[in-house]
């Protein structure tokens, strides 16, 4: 297609430099031009007069779970409608890839039955050519998940991996990060991932330092274990590639937020040794994640399909799940039923699990025992356990990014239903950056700073030369609209969202979507787009195709 000038816009470039009114020109897929604001010539351009409004790089993803929905949905309308042009999946241990035996491929297909997608493909590779044949709206880097991995050689067995496994899982996660994976995570709190001891982690660690790509991990408690699970992570990534990425960060449960000082503390100690620690947040006070982390032993060293199985199958343990549950003293005014194929959760969606039981005629144990028994894999719940005061002091860090923690969904509930995060984390996190520091800060810290963090080469600045991944919006009527009730509402205010030099989404087109995305490999060492903050300058250079 031809080139364009946006003109007039507030610039703000995903640096700490100031905003100004500034001319942005476009041809293919990058920038050619910034210059102040009526100094350019369109030269035949279409000119897109962007008095009022402000220009800021495509948003980054930096938590996604988008591997299968980007597939069955490639049109990304919760992400790009929020102004995300590039989302990092693979994240919580979880990969598309590898996959090498029966087993791994039926989890798998179980697991994203809900997208209605088959895995047909065996490697990073494979799934790459499968992303591109759908051509998706955003553009899409991907992490190799340890769990994944672990599958491979191990299934899903209870068991420590012997020598010569935990060589063949090595050799694996060296062929997806030649293959341009972005780095690795875990899911330490998730089968097969909880079952890894030291020796296995340090050994993925040795591997990632080779090729200088961080480490991503869910820890392994995020609770009342939380410090020994940051330490943990710390000292991994010290003997590794001394680049942490912490998933989510948070103090979950209210005995556990007292504890956030001290989390921050050994963060600073981390990072004034030496270690790159960055962390992702969604602006929300709810969690959601699978409802079945609510089951205690046998079930929580259970994948869910497994869960669902023995559930389904065997009545004696369906009962006994419902008088464990029963004994736990769990507050089910403080559950919110998120989403679920379940034909028991018919209309009951976005209401409290005492809420929806009542209305079933159930006691909140049975009701959940029958969703985990239909539809395990699939059945969410969003648990309200955080502080609000905590969220804000997590959000006031400059290292601190936002990601989603969800899937690209489409505007309907036909591959599931998202938390409220899913439309509208960005508008949501913006706006509480914005409010503590500045509108400067806050796209820096959804720009650049991700950007740096997985090697994203040309994206999160606006400059010469850089991928034109763009999002002119209203800084007045930028907000969230998504809520438990309506978590698929739209954010208002953005006028348009470009994808590699083609304008994809917002206001001006009509709120069509176009699809323009690619998969970034990661190739090479990475590199530091834009050297700040301090702690994370200084990184070798490469590049993403």
């Amino acid at each position: 297609m031809g080139g364009f000038l946006i003109s007039g816009a507030l610039l703000y470039d995903g640096t700490p430099s100031a905003p100004r009114p500034a001319d942005v020109a476009v041809e293919g897929a990058k920038i050619t031009a910034v210059a102040p604001a009526g100094t350019l010539d369109g030269n035949g351009r279409n000119r897109i007069h962007a008095e009022g409004l402000s220009l800021a790089p495509g948003f980054i993803d930096a938590h996604s779970h988008s591997d299968a929905a980007i597939l069955a949905a490639p049109e990304a309308c919760g992400k790009i409608s929020q102004g995300v042009t590039t989302e990092i999946i693979g994240n919580c241990g979880l990969s598309a890839f590898p996959v090498l035996t029966d087993t791994v491929r039926e989890h798998l297909n179980s697991l994203y039955a809900a997208c209605g997608v088959r895995v047909t493909w065996n490697d990073l590779n494979g799934y790459v050519s499968e992303l591109k044949r759908r051509n998706p709206a955003v553009n899409i880097a991907s992490l190799c998940g340890h769990n994944t991995l672990r599958a491979n050689v191990g299934a899903y067995e209870t068991r420590t991996l012997s020598g010569p496994e935990l060589e063949r899982m090595a050799e694996l996660l060296s062929d997806a990060l030649r293959q341009g994976a972005a780095g690795f995570s875990t899911g330490l709190l998730y089968a097969p991932g909880r079952f890894a001891d030291t020796p296995e982690l340090l050994r993925m660690m040795t591997v990632l330092k080779r090729f200088d790509r961080p480490y991503a991990t869910h820890l392994r408690s995020e609770s009342d274990a939380l410090e020994e699970a940051l330490d943990e992570a710390i000292v991994l990534a010290g003997h590794g590639p001394g680049r942490l990425q912490i998933s989510h960060l948070k103090t979950a449960l209210p005995r556990n937020w007292n504890k956030l000082e001290r989390i921050l503390e050994r963060i600073r100690k981390a990072q004034s040794a030496g270690l790159r620690v960055t962390a992702d947040r969604y602006p929300y006070t709810q969690s959601q994640t699978s409802l079945s982390i609510i089951l205690p032993a046998p079930y929580d060293a259970m994948d869910d399909c497994a869960i669902r199985d023995t559930l389904r199958n065997n009545p004696e343990k369906r009962a006994g799940a419902v008088r464990a549950l029963a004994d736990s003293g769990r507050d089910w005014t403080r559950v919110i039923l998120s989403a679920s194929h379940s034909p028991q959760s018919a209309g009951l969606l976005g209401k409290t699990v005492a809420d929806a039981a009542g209305r079933c005629g159930l006691s909140p144990e049975e009701f959940c025992v029958r969703l985990l028994a239909d539809d395990a894999p699939g059945t969410m719940g969003a648990f309200s356990g955080m502080s609000e005061g905590n969220l804000a002091r997590i959000l006031a860090q400059e290292w601190v990014c936002c990601g989603t923690d969800e899937a690209a969904r489409p505007f309907d509930e036909s591959i599931g239903r998202s938390h409220p995060r899913g439309f509208g984390s960005f508008p949501e996190f913006i706006g509480r950056v914005a409010a503590q520091s500045s509108m400067c800060e806050a796209i820096r810290r959804v720009t650049s700073l991700p950007a740096s963090i997985f090697g994203l080469s040309g994206r999160g600045v606006i400059r010469p030369g850089a991928y034109a991944d763009l999002v002119l919006f209203d800084e007045s009527e930028f907000h969230a609209a998504a809520d438990f009730a309506h978590p698929h509402r739209p954010a208002s205010g953005i006028r348009l969202v470009c994808v590699n030099g083609v304008p994809s989404c917002g206001d001006l087109m009509g709120h069509c979507v176009k699809r323009s995305g690619a998969f970034l490999r990661i190739c090479g060492r990475t590199f530091d787009v834009c050297p700040f903050p301090r702690y994370i300058s200084g990184l070798e250079g490469g590049s993403d195709s």
